[in-house]
């Protein structure tokens, strides 16, 4: 089986659940959206707007079709359980505690070749399960809003939606894991991924489970709680990042001497020079002759004189300047959308590069809430004795 012959059941609004099925959307798969009346709340999700929809909305959908269902009635009911019976997998994600939440467990065991993945914020038990998260409450949960910040000062939320990013992707590889299995004489299955514990299975480097007073641990990519903010070195236009490797002593004796600084080699204060480059926090003090140096140079010719003896610099880029550098062009992030608005024609595709065949570049727009109704459950309800039995094959 194609993946471009994949029908995927998207019962879900926000950021996680849909990201999901925008992986599967971009790789070929069919998804159809199930909203409600209202719709996905991302489509009010603005400022910026891409027409009647935030430009959020139209980023997370692009490629899919809407149908409008209530599940408070019998009849819409009937009419998901009619496309679940044709469907190979699920992604779903509501909010705890509503009334008509389709529960997801028992329509998986009724239809036993279909991959369910229920999403959620903190676990579908214990006693904050019925608790409606957030992206907040999740980094807070978290913890990771430890090792933002500087030591002693307020814990502060990451600003990017990495709680529901996380979730997204781990999602997708349980769904992709429950399509390979029953593609292999399994099962379809059910399975669950809460945000809370996507984000705890990304601290594996942080040693979580090491035992003691975990932010009392110091190490390499463990000093989050207590080591000062990863500024960049300022420069006469921006910042940059500098770094020599551990093996890299010659290099930095070599760039030191060519920027004027060849006295620090013999200087006690850097014998251990590396952590007044970029590792430790010694270099907030013992810094400060690079500072001298560059806040007199514009930011390239920093990268230039630090790349041309073999360490690394790079500016710290504006989104403008993201987009506009020949390296990210290189990589070619955005694909577009020509039937969307203007605003929102231009989105960030999939990273998937498969060798030897043409990449995608051209999508279709976000759906218009319920947009695809009649033409889905007409498409779904057609053929009752057809689809009976591909229900009772799926089953067998």
């Amino acid at each position: 089986m194609s993946i471009k012959d994949l029908l995927i059941v998207e019962f879900a609004e926000g950021v996680a659940g849909p990201c999901c099925g925008l992986q599967l959307a971009d790789l070929g798969a069919r998804v159809i959206k199930i909203e409600s009346s209202v719709g996905d709340r991302t489509r009010e999700w603005g400022p910026p707007m891409a027409g009647d929809d935030a430009a959020i909305f139209a980023h997370l959908n692009r490629g899919k079709e809407s149908v409008v269902l209530d599940p408070a009635k019998d009849s819409d009911c009937e009419q998901l359980d009619a496309i679940l019976a044709r469907a190979d997998a699920v992604v779903a994600q509501n909010d705890p505690g509503e009334e008509h939440n389709p529960d997801w467990n028992a329509l998986a065991r009724a239809h036993p070749r279909l991959v369910v993945c229920e999403i959620d914020d903190l676990g579908p038990a214990g006693p904050l399960s019925g608790f409606p998260g957030s992206e907040l409450a999740v980094q807070a949960m978290s913890g990771f809003t430890r090792y933002v910040g500087d030591p002693g000062g307020a814990p502060c939320r990451v600003g990017f939606e990495i709680a529901g990013m996380a979730a997204a992707m781990h999602a997708y590889q349980a769904m992709a894991a429950g399509i390979l299995h029953r593609a292999r004489g399994g099962t379809g299955q059910y399975v669950r991924v809460s945000a809370l514990n996507s984000l705890l299975s990304m601290k594996t480097i942080l040693l979580i489970a090491q035992g003691g007073d975990v932010d009392e641990w110091k190490g390499f990519h463990l000093n989050g709680p207590h080591w000062p903010a990863d500024t960049g070195w300022p420069t006469k236009d921006g910042q940059v990042t500098f770094d020599f490797r551990a093996d890299q002593y010659d290099d930095w004796v070599a760039f030191c001497e060519k920027m004027g600084l060849g006295h620090l080699k013999d200087h006690p204060d850097y014998k251990d020079w590396r952590t007044t480059v970029h590792t430790g926090d010694r270099r907030f003090v013992f810094g400060e002759p690079y500072r001298q140096v560059f806040a007199k140079m514009t930011s390239d010719e920093v990268n230039a004189a630090v790349n041309g003896a073999g360490g690394t610099s790079l500016k710290y880029h504006t989104y403008g300047e993201v987009l506009a550098h020949p390296q990210v062009q290189i990589l070619e992030p955005l694909v577009d959308v020509p039937d969307e608005n203007p605003a929102a024609r231009k989105q960030v595709g999939s990273p998937f590069r498969t060798m030897g065949e043409a990449r995608r570049t051209q999508y279709t727009r976000a759906p218009h809430l319920g947009e695809h109704t009649q033409a889905v459950l007409a498409e779904f309800a057609a053929a009752p004795i057809e689809r009976k039995r591909a229900a009772a094959g799926r089953g067998a």
